[in-house]
Parts: structure tokens; C-alpha cells; sequence
């Protein structure tokens, strides 16, 4: 019984503890609002005053204002230019000396372009023509015109090594003799193959040398342009963006010419590269075509 009482009396004491919490935070609730409500009066009162304050003044203002004052005299502001030939004639003599290299390399690459686009599409009519004599059967036909491709130096080539072959006096074609025949067809059409890759290849290291050091020549340009600029600051004792605008534009124009040189150069000996590699898979289809039309000519007696 006496253990019951107790938790009977703990109970209560419990469920009051709860109740004064409960009160407790109602009045801070209460509380807070309170201020809440105070202080968007006194910002509303302030608001006020502060609009009444700007309406005397716009009104003192337009009482001034409608006196008789003197208009003053237009302020024209003057302009002149600063474009791409200015920063050029105001530029450091190394920077322009960075800049004028840097064209030499833009117009150095259109100039490969041009070249390039001349030299493989006339390879890659001359082999087409050759190419559709030879299955046909009549490349003899062709003349002259099979020293001007590829494929007719290479044919001519394997001809001159079958010519020597068949010169021989020699009673019985041994296995031997013709696998070493046909090597050295294999081998001759090869050297042939790789002087006309390199013919066309020629100038491509000049792109890959454009496009991997043309940002780093504009960058050394931009340095120097800036390095004056801030020799320009030191010495007028002014960080005035007047003072340093100028030396940063004309920096600024160096990377801008090194990345017109080096984009161009790397779009283009990609674009090179993918159809000097199209040419060498032709060329080595050819040479295989090539060593098995010779065999299947040994095969039959001819």
C-alpha cells in the first residue's frame, strides 16, 4: 500500500511538472510574438517618418528648382578608338615581333591547306583511274600516266621484278624461287608505297609544330605585355585601369593570335593525318591485290 501511495504521488507530480512546461513554453511563445508585433510597429513608424523626410526634400527641391538657374554646358565625352591596329602600333617591339610570327604561322598553315587539298585530291583520282585499269585487266593501256599514281609505280615495280623472274633461265619454277619472288615484290611495292607517303606527308610536322607551340608563343607574348603594364604602374605611381588597360589589351591580343594560328593547325593535321592513313590501307590493299594477281599469273603458266 505504502509503495502505491508513493507512485500514486509521483504520478502527480509528473503530470504537474507537465502542465507548468506546457504554460512555461505558451508564455514564451507569447512572449516572442509580443516583440515580434513591437518591432513591426516601430519599423512601420520609422517608415514613415522616412517618407515624410523624402517628401519635404522633394518638395524643398522643386521649389529650388523652379528658380531661374543657369543651364550648364554640355559635357561631350571624347572617343577614340582602340581596336586590333591600335593595340598593334602601341604594343611592345618583342610583342609585335610575337605577333607578326604568329600571322607568318596562320597564313604558313591556310597556305598547307590549300596545298594539301590540291596534292591528295589529285593522288586520289590517279589511283582511282589506275586502280579500275588494273581489274580490269588493262593497265598497260594507261601509258605514261602510270608514273603520275601510286599504285602505277608500284605495279610498275613488281612487273620489273616478274620481267627479271621470267628472264632466267631456269628449267622448273622451284616453290622457293617464287616465295622469294614474290618478297620481293612485296618489298620493292613497299619502298614505293612509303617515298609516296612521305611525298604527301611533307609539311605535316610543320602543322603539329604550329599547333603545339603557337598558345605557348601568344602566352609569352601576353607575360611581356603584362610585365609592361605592371612597369607601367610602377612608374606613373597610378593603378588607374586607363594606365593598365591598354598593355593588358594588347597581351590579351598575343594569346588571341596563338590560338587562331594553333586551332586551325591542329584541325587540319588531324584531318591530314585521318586521310594519310586512308591512303596507306589503300595502298597496302593494293599490294596485297597486287602479289596475288602475280601468283595466280605464275600458277597459270604466264
Amino acid at each position: 500500500m505504502q509503495n502505491r501511495s508513493y507512485s500514486l504521488n509521483a504520478t502527480r507530480w509528473q503530470q504537474r511538472l507537465r502542465a507548468l512546461s506546457l504554460l512555461v513554453l505558451l508564455g514564451a511563445g507569447g512572449t516572442s510574438a509580443g516583440l515580434v508585433l513591437a518591432q513591426a510597429e516601430t519599423n512601420a513608424s520609422q517608415t514613415a517618418v522616412t517618407e515624410t523626410t523624402v517628401a519635404t526634400e522633394a518638395s524643398t527641391a522643386a521649389a529650388v528648382s523652379a528658380a531661374p538657374v543657369a543651364a550648364p554646358a554640355p559635357v561631350v565625352a571624347e572617343h577614340t578608338s582602340f581596336g586590333v591596329k591600335e593595340m598593334y602600333l602601341q604594343a611592345d617591339p618583342l610583342v609585335k615581333s610575337v605577333m607578326i610570327l604568329l600571322v607568318f604561322c596562320s597564313l604558313l598553315t591556310w597556305a598547307v591547306l590549300l596545298e594539301k587539298i590540291f596534292v591528295f585530291g589529285r593522288a586520289r583520282r590517279r589511283n582511282t583511274r589506275f586502280l579500275k585499269a588494273f581489274r580490269a585487266g588493262q593497265p598497260e593501256q594507261l601509258g605514261d600516266q602510270l608514273e603520275h599514281s601510286a599504285m602505277g609505280r608500284m605495279w610498275q615495280v613488281a612487273q620489273g621484278e616478274l620481267r627479271h623472274f621470267r628472264s632466267l633461265s631456269v628449267e622448273k619454277d622451284e616453290p622457293d624461287r617464287i616465295n622469294r619472288l614474290l618478297q620481293r615484290i612485296a618489298l620493292t611495292a613497299g619502298i614505293v608505297q612509303e617515298r609516296d607517303l612521305a611525298r604527301m606527308g611533307s609539311m605535316m610536322g610543320v602543322l603539329a609544330t604550329i599547333g603545339a607551340t603557337a598558345p605557348f608563343i601568344g602566352l609569352f607574348g601576353t607575360v611581356w605585355g603584362i610585365l609592361n603594364s605592371f612597369a607601367s604602374i610602377a612608374t606613373l605611381k597610378s593603378a588607374s585601369l586607363a594606365v593598365v588597360a591598354p598593355g593588358i589589351a594588347e597581351a590579351l591580343l598575343a594569346t588571341a593570335l596563338g590560338l587562331f594560328a594553333a586551332i586551325p593547325a591542329v584541325m587540319i593535321f588531324n584531318k591530314f593525318a585521318r586521310d594519310i592513313n586512308g591512303f596507306v590501307g589503300a595502298l597496302d590493299n593494293f599490294s596485297a591485290e597486287m602479289i596475288a594477281s602475280v601468283s595466280r599469273q605464275l600458277d597459270e603458266g604466264r
